[in-house]
């Protein structure tokens, strides 16, 4: 597998599973993961129904890959990978799976945050939300605070 096959996107479901067999964890002490599910009640309470991904890919691809080599040199990785979803989910429904490997758990921990980070502000992907009363709005990535 090459490294360019660590950061895909997809149009179709997956299982978690999959994306286990995708990292490099030998002789790593630190293997963390993280999965991203839609959900249907938002914290301000509002209710979605649907989520619709879509992405400029081949930049997508791109920004992700240096996102990747950024993460594995600055946090000292092993290894990253990440599948992200780009069609429509449901409440439930996997959208994101991101894992990192490492000989220490420290720099395994902060690169999980500070990659969602980084994606959410700068990887062309846009999502749509589709609200139960039946109106539709983009949603702009913005870090956890």
């Amino acid at each position: 597998m090459t490294d360019i096959d660590k950061i895909q996107l997809r149009t179709e479901p997956y299982e978690s599973e999959e994306a286990r067999g995708l990292l490099d964890r030998k002789g790593c002490g630190a293997v963390l993961w993280f999965e991203g599910v839609m959900k249907e009640v938002l914290a301000d309470g509002t209710r979605v129904s649907q989520l619709d991904w879509d992405a400029y890919q081949s930049m997508a691809l791109k920004s992700l890959n240096e996102l990747r080599d950024r993460a594995i040199h600055e946090f000292d990785l092993k290894d990253l990978i990440l599948i992200h979803r780009i069609d429509t989910q449901f409440p439930g429904d996997l959208i994101m799976t991101l894992g990192v490997s490492s000989e220490r758990r420290k720099g395994a921990i902060a690169a999980i945050g500070w990659f969602m980070d980084e994606l959410k502000q700068l990887a062309p992907l846009w999502k749509r939300e589709k609200l139960v009363e039946g109106k539709e709005r983009w949603v702009e990535g913005e870090p956890e605070s």
